[in-house]
């Protein structure tokens, strides 16, 4: 289902072409942070739970289907005001797909993925971000097909543009993988997050697939499920 961009949030960033990415990056998430804080703790937990059960039926199950066996899944679990995957994660696990969560590698240069089964197998991580526990969690296998991953954010386009939190994770984790192909990436967020302008962008950041929200899902440039 493609959904019209009319409900995008509007907020006005001035002369972009002007002025040094990183310090437009910065005032982004800034911005971008206070919308997303501002919605309530129960509306967060509606809009979540109503993005994961768009995402089900717009894509997850259409691509069981077509690939014709569990999915293997890349998932974030939610931290401070961010949309949460968790219903979905719980959901998929109930349907026999495999879940794999990003984790800080031991020298913080990237993310490593490890399979969940458990919501106990998460635990806080630097700066408290959950990750899977190593104690508890298997690494995810070289071999093994992704099919899915959930990308989070602090805010996204029309354009597929999609502006992280600075750390270039996920861009990495997009480099890594890439060359296997077959993974759909799929930005995962509130409609407030969703905005008109042109975001500040640069060479090496990841190309999404798709943006889920409590809105619905659109796909970029023809990829879908």
């Amino acid at each position: 289902m493609k959904i019209g961009f009319h409900w995008f949030l509007k907020v006005g960033m001035p002369f972009m072409e002007n002025r040094d990415a990183g310090a437009l990056k910065a005032e982004w998430r800034k911005r971008m942070a206070d919308v997303r804080d501002g919605l309530p703790a129960q509306e967060r937990e509606r809009l979540s739970r109503k993005l994961c059960e768009q995402l089900e039926n717009e894509a997850l199950g259409p691509l069981r289907r077509r690939l014709g066996r569990p999915l293997n899944l890349c998932a974030y679990a939610p931290y401070r005001s961010e949309a949460s995957p968790l219903p979905l994660v719980f959901a998929c696990l109930g349907r026999g797909d495999r879940v794999f969560a990003p984790r800080m590698k031991p020298d913080g240069e990237g993310l490593e993925l490890r399979e969940i089964g458990d919501p106990s197998d998460w635990s806080p991580g630097r700066w408290g971000v959950p990750e899977p526990d190593p104690g508890r969690t298997s690494l995810m296998e070289a071999a093994t097909p992704l099919d899915v991953v959930l990308v989070p954010g602090m805010a996204y386009n029309a354009a597929g543009g999609r502006l992280g939190y600075g750390g270039g994770f996920y861009d990495r984790l997009y480099a890594e993988r890439r060359p296997q192909g077959g993974t759909l990436w799929i930005g995962f967020a509130f409609s407030a997050q969703v905005v008109q302008d042109a975001l500040p962008s640069e060479a090496h950041d990841l190309k999404l697939d798709g943006l889920a929200t409590d809105k619905g899902l659109t796909w970029f440039a023809g990829r879908e499920a």
